[in-house]
């Protein structure tokens, strides 16, 4: 948040720095949160781990052993996301949208679960959250959660909207 900050102000003071873009997020940070807040986003019986080669992530039922392979995607408050392969082949793709948390220090945070996203996009292309939900379906297959902040994510808080489990 530092960095957002700081390139905030710069960009108040000086006129130039408006082109100064701020810094992608990185991955291993979107992923630990998924993994941290799975029980949540896929249900109580649910954890989560690295999926190296395979996936961003995997998760997996205690009950049913059932096993998923997520992607994950993480953006700020602009929310653009290029979908690539991969992430179209994926059995859930996961996109952590955290709004103006980085930039501002405050806001919620929103956590978009599609269960076979390559069912609803065909190929890879740059999407943002309303390009994205105006695609055929996207809307009804996706479940959003919406927390006020992280801690509420990854302390097992309750979303403001309820889940049901991906079971």
């Amino acid at each position: 948040m530092e960095v957002f900050r700081t390139i905030r102000r710069l960009r108040e003071r000086t006129f130039a720095a408006r082109h100064v873009k701020f810094p992608p997020l990185p991955s291993v940070f979107s992923e630990s949160i998924a993994i941290a807040a799975t029980p949540l986003l896929f249900g109580p019986d649910w954890t989560g781990r690295y999926g190296g080669r395979l996936a961003d992530v995997v998760v997996e039922s205690s009950i049913t052993r059932r096993t998923l392979k997520v992607e994950v995607k993480g953006t700020g408050q602009h929310a653009f996301q290029e979908l690539k392969d991969k992430d179209l082949r994926a059995d859930v793709l996961l996109w952590i949208r955290f709004g103006t948390r980085f930039e501002l220090g405050s806001g919620p945070i929103e956590a978009a679960v599609i269960a076979d996203p390559g069912r609803y996009v065909s190929s890879q292309r740059r999407l943002d959250v309303r390009r994205f939900e105006a695609i055929p379906g996207i809307r009804r297959a996706q479940r959003v959660f919406r927390f006020e902040n992280l801690e509420s994510m990854l302390t097992a808080g309750t979303p403001r909207q309820g889940h049901a489990a991906m079971g």
